[in-house]
């Protein structure tokens, strides 16, 4: 169920499927069907129906007010945000890399000293090629591991750097959870019922039963968990769609480049006769900020 969905839902000719749409959306705090609920207020002549898109509508415009929107909780829930925030500026990587191949050659200086002069050569020439091994090879006498180069600025996989993938929207049967949901005198029961809704099922067709259950039930903790549970459904189906047909990976790419300095102006040709002019410079690089970066990495490195 994503979000044409629910629009279709508060235009249908059926109240009740119009009743569930407008609960859906106001469970899901989704501010993009904010228009759609205040034409259909205007256009309802039922009303209980009238009153859940009144109740819908004011929980939307305070969301909208708060500046959420699902795209932004999709981003945030499965860490996408993360993985754009760590794309290294190519200018900053390039930085680093050679910082990090002076302290390895000064390293392995003090290491071999004078006497392995010939295979130290050897083994710069290895490293500048890229070629690790060719390195370790042509120093005779080292042990795997007994002079292994660790300055500390090389790369490493980190936890958080990369986002969390969608899964395939669930299709299975949810009755008896649903049972358990609606129909169970014991609040905790119907409480885990809306979560293993929410994880386990993963399944849009549970959306209409935990909004009944974000309006209807008595107890806040199973209120609190049917929106949860009906938020993380929607999320994944959202995330799932745009994935599929590549709409994630633009986002991704637009909201990066959000992020990245403004290039500079390009300079207009010259005029007949003048001289061409100079190549503009690059933007200084502050190397402290990519030195403190550095260390904040190794620092979350420790920390994990």
């Amino acid at each position: 169920m994503n979000l044409e969905d629910l629009l279709n839902g508060l235009k249908a000719d059926d109240a009740t499927t119009r009743l569930q749409a407008a609960r859906i959306i106001g469970l899901l705090d989704e501010t993009l069907a904010l228009d759609a609920l205040a034409a259909r207020y205007r256009a309802e002549n039922i009303g209980e129906v009238k009153a859940a898109i009144a109740w819908a509508g004011k929980r939307v415009q305070t969301a909208r007010q708060a500046g959420y929107t699902t795209l932004d909780a999709i981003f945030k829930h499965f860490h996408i945000e993360y993985e754009i925030e760590n794309r290294e500026d190519e200018r900053e990587a390039e930085l680093l890399r050679k910082m990090q191949l002076d302290m390895d050659m000064q390293l392995l200086r003090e290491r071999r000293g004078k006497a392995g002069s010939a295979a130290l050569g050897a083994a710069i020439g290895g490293v500048l090629m890229g070629a690790q091994g060719m390195m370790i090879g042509a120093m005779s006498g080292l042990t795997p591991g007994a002079d292994a180069l660790s300055s500390g600025l090389e790369e490493r996989p980190q936890i958080g750097k990369r986002r969390v993938l969608p899964t395939r929207p669930g299709d299975g049967d949810i009755r008896l959870i649903v049972r358990r949901l609606l129909d169970d005198p014991n609040p905790d029961k119907r409480r885990k019922a809306a979560i293993d809704l929410g994880s386990i099922s993963n399944n849009p067709a549970a959306l209409p039963y935990l909004a009944q259950a974000f309006v209807e039930d008595a107890v806040q903790a199973v209120r609190e968990a049917a929106g949860r549970a009906g938020k993380l459904i929607y999320w994944n189906v959202i995330y799932w769609e745009m994935e599929q047909s590549g709409e994630m990976a633009r986002e991704i790419e637009r909201r990066a480049a959000a992020r990245r300095p403004a290039e500079p102006p390009t300079p207009p040709p010259p005029r007949p006769g003048e001289p061409p002019a100079p190549p503009a410079d690059p933007p200084p690089v502050n190397l402290a900020e990519i030195l403190r970066k550095a260390e904040e990495k190794r620092q979350k490195r420790k920390n994990q």
